[in-house]
């Protein structure tokens, strides 16, 4: 895993979440969360469960309905920001890879860190860690991991956190499925997809042998006019199909490229309304 570059880092790294500003927690006072709560604003009706605050129940709607209904309220919350990297070996497959992915989860670190407090990184283990300040992504784990932890059964997301995913996505999936899971809970959802030289846009080459740094099989392959044409055609409809989930989801989508540099990235991600200036 190549280290981050964080003089180049610093420099481009005054954003934060681009989180909108009522629906969602900040500080108690600063911004109304999305789950329910006690504070003043009424926000909507549901049906009475064991449990609930009987000071929530709507006693004229039930003379009314003979329906025992509960008052919900927007509850004023500190953001919980998860981070969740993929550490699988295709994120560093090649050097150039490497170093982009690197500066790009100093750049992510920082943005999280400047939306909440309470921010955890999700990385190679699958289990959260304490982001505290920025330099700490480092210490999440190599890239080594032969599945990424998007692929598990169970992603350690907290409820109502805002969260972050960044992977390059080329493991076999569902986008509608994964998106679906990914934003199940949650107050907001940004994928974040990272593709090195020659993985999104491969060019006319002759025999090759690929290797499948996960799986460890190898491929003899011509990559000809057609091939990269077939490749291309696939590629896109992996990322429009992300794309198109995530817009379901109300969900962020952007794909950056690892020759882009830091700023150039962190500029991209503000123009998909991932990130914001701080």
């Amino acid at each position: 895993m190549s280290r981050i570059d964080w003089p180049a880092v610093h420099a481009a790294a005054a954003f934060r979440l681009a989180v909108p500003r009522t629906p969602l927690g900040g500080r108690a006072g600063e911004r109304l969360g999305a789950g329910t709560g006690s504070s003043l604003e009424f926000q909507d009706h549901r049906q009475y469960a064991p449990g609930d605050d009987l000071r929530h129940v709507d006693w004229a709607a039930y003379a009314r309905l003979d329906v025992l209904n509960v008052r919900l309220y927007r509850e004023e919350v500190a953001p919980r920001v998860d981070l969740l990297l993929d550490r699988s070996r295709s994120m560093v497959v090649t050097d150039v890879k490497a170093r982009a992915y690197a500066n790009l989860q100093g750049l992510l670190a920082h943005a999280c860190l400047r939306t909440g407090d309470d921010t955890r990184v999700i990385a190679a283990d699958g289990r959260p860690h304490p982001l505290s300040r920025a330099e700490d992504v480092e210490r999440a784990g190599s890239c080594d991991a032969s599945v990424s932890a998007l692929e598990g059964a169970h992603v350690p997301f907290r409820r109502r956190s805002l969260r972050v995913v960044v992977s390059d996505f080329l493991f076999p999936h569902d986008a509608e499925l994964l998106v679906r899971r990914l934003a199940r809970d949650g107050a907001w959802l940004a994928l974040v997809q990272l593709t090195g030289p020659g993985e999104a846009d491969p060019v006319v080459e002759p025999g090759l042998r690929l290797v499948d740094v996960e799986g460890h099989g190898e491929m003899d392959l011509v990559l000809d006019e057609e091939a990269v044409a077939g490749y291309r055609a696939r590629f896109g409809r992996l990322r429009s199909a992300l794309a198109t989930a995530c817009r379901r989801a109300g969900a962020r989508f952007v794909h950056v490229t690892a020759e882009r540099s830091v700023r150039e990235a962190a500029r991209e991600l503000a123009a998909a309304g991932v990130l914001e200036p701080a």
